[in-house]
């Protein structure tokens, strides 16, 4: 299971920079990725939500990846519910949107930051 951690992790921070060039493309009027982001993004929510389990189950991991993988969990269900505000026509979103996109591809690498320096604890 925590083999997992490292590869759910990449895909996580993957994701988001994708997302990110997506939401672009979409805030640009590229209407064919419209649902290829929706589908990123609840695809990531699920990963995340699993990053977050593995996270609380397992002994070994720290308080400070603990509380990243929760805060990123928040920031994520808030980027797909502001998502789904944006498709309902709250244009006002937008900017926070896009802000909450450049969050998440920094949790993710802190998140990844405390993950590596954690298993590199572990084997010394």
């Amino acid at each position: 299971m925590v083999k997992l951690v490292p590869i759910l992790g990449t895909l996580v921070l993957l994701g988001a920079v994708v997302q990110v060039v997506f939401g672009f493309q979409v805030a640009a009027r590229v209407e064919t990725l419209r649902m290829p982001h929706i589908a990123f993004g609840l695809i990531g929510l699920i990963l995340v939500i699993a990053l977050a389990a593995i996270a609380f189950r397992t002994k070994t991991s720290t308080l400070y990846s603990k509380i990243t993988i929760s805060i990123l969990a928040i920031v994520v269900l808030l980027q797909v519910v502001l998502g789904f505000q944006l498709l309902s026509g709250a244009k006002a979103m937008l900017m926070s949107h896009e802000a909450n996109g450049f969050l998440v591809v920094l949790l993710s690498l802190v998140m990844g930051g405390i993950t590596s320096m954690s298993a590199r604890k572990q084997r010394t």
